[in-house]
């Protein structure tokens, strides 16, 4: 997390840099506006995002997680996580805390990467605008061509890393003792 957060202010003081050189402060006080407006508008779906997925870690326990989701449920897992990511409405900012949190209970990594793939390419509340841009004949030869992606994609990621979920979770048990030792 601190390597991405030292990358991104990198990016935004090159990318500073570059609007200084076209057009001045003017073109920097424009660009700064521009976020500011669009963290407004985000802010609250990120609060209720990491809301849902905190709630989804204390409502639903570990056990039920990890049978339904996890090593145990095994292929029923990948195809639940599928099914959750074509059902869940938003985008990035709404599932990947969700994803988190399966993670965080106890889900297998094959069921995350089948949700977040499947949130990507099944997503079902935008099927009506993609009908009504495209035509039905293109989506349903899309939604035919992609529907095994994220199940394939689940079952290689638990073939591939196996114990995955459960060295990642140890990570950042090993980040939050750090940081718990600092303060």
């Amino acid at each position: 997390m601190r390597n991405t957060t030292i990358g991104m202010a990198v990016a935004a003081i090159i990318l500073m840099v570059l609007a200084y050189v076209q057009g001045g402060i003017s073109l920097i006080t424009e660009g700064l506006i521009g976020g500011g407006k669009m963290a407004i508008q985000v802010i609250p779906l990120l609060l209720i995002a990491f809301v849902v997925a905190g709630l989804i870690q204390v409502l639903v326990s570990k056990e039920m997680i990890s049978k339904w989701l996890g090593k145990e449920a095994g292929f029923k897992g990948v195809i639940l996580g599928g099914v959750a990511g074509a059902l869940i409405p938003g985008g990035p900012y709404v599932y990947f805390p969700i994803a988190a949190s399966f993670l965080m209970g106890g889900a297998e990594i094959g069921t995350v990467i089948a949700f977040v793939v499947a949130k990507n390419l099944w997503t079902l509340s935008r099927l009506p605008m993609e009908i009504a841009l495209i035509g039905p004949h293109v989506t349903f030869v899309r939604y035919a061509v992609t529907f095994v992606f994220p199940l394939l994609a689940g079952l290689l990621a638990n073939y591939l890393y196996p114990n995955m979920g459960t060295r990642i979770i140890e990570q950042i048990e090993q980040i939050n003792s750090r940081k718990g030792e600092k303060a």
